[in-house]
């Protein structure tokens, strides 16, 4: 937060020159963008405005804001004065789409497969012993992951008893809290 208050630090000139021409430049692809290193050096507040325009413009694209969303939240939730979050958010709008096509392919483009298609079928095995006729369910469990970087796909099956189904979905329950306390920390 201490990094978006300091773009209220800068004045207009500054803000616009040197921070959103930085955070403009670093997070375009490289190809549209030839010429990164400008040689400036910058004091620690400008560098600090330039953290926080940066974060500003990843955190809105990965929520989807539009201008208006961005201008209102520097506003109400940075302390940053109407005119600044204004020029912030115009140069928000301007590489809105860019930034957004770029985080999606990064978020795409992990090693880690994602679940694509799962199915689940109870079947009972019936077995007979001396006390008489047992009948236990056996689930069949199939899942297609998906490999975002190289498009392929890859099926897993796998049977398992009631015990082991129990189990991997009390495993399946803790990865989902898990994954929403990392959410909710990170908004």
């Amino acid at each position: 937060m201490r990094d978006v208050e300091a773009i209220e630090a800068c004045d207009r000139d500054e803000l616009e020159n040197v921070v959103l021409a930085r955070v403009s430049s670093e997070l375009t692809p490289k190809e549209a963008n030839a010429s990164r290193d400008d040689g400036i050096t910058c004091s620690t507040s400008v560098e600090s405005a330039i953290a926080g325009a940066a974060v500003v413009f990843v955190e809105a694209a990965k929520r989807g804001f539009d201008v208006g969303d961005v201008e209102a939240t520097l506003r109400r939730d940075g302390g940053v004065s109407s005119e600044k979050a204004k020029l912030v958010a115009n140069a928000y709008g301007k590489m809105r789409r860019t930034l957004e096509r770029e985080l999606k392919k990064y978020a795409s483009s992990t090693s880690v497969k994602r679940l694509k298609e799962h199915r689940c079928r109870a079947d009972y095995v019936v077995s007979t012993s001396a006390s008489g006729e047992k009948r236990e369910p056996t689930f069949h469990v199939s899942w297609l992951l998906s490999d975002g970087a190289s498009g392929e796909d890859e099926r897993i099956n796998f049977t398992c008893d009631t015990e082991e189904m129990l189990h991997l979905v009390e495993t399946l329950r803790e990865a989902c809290k898990a994954s929403e306390t990392i959410a909710a920390s990170s908004a």
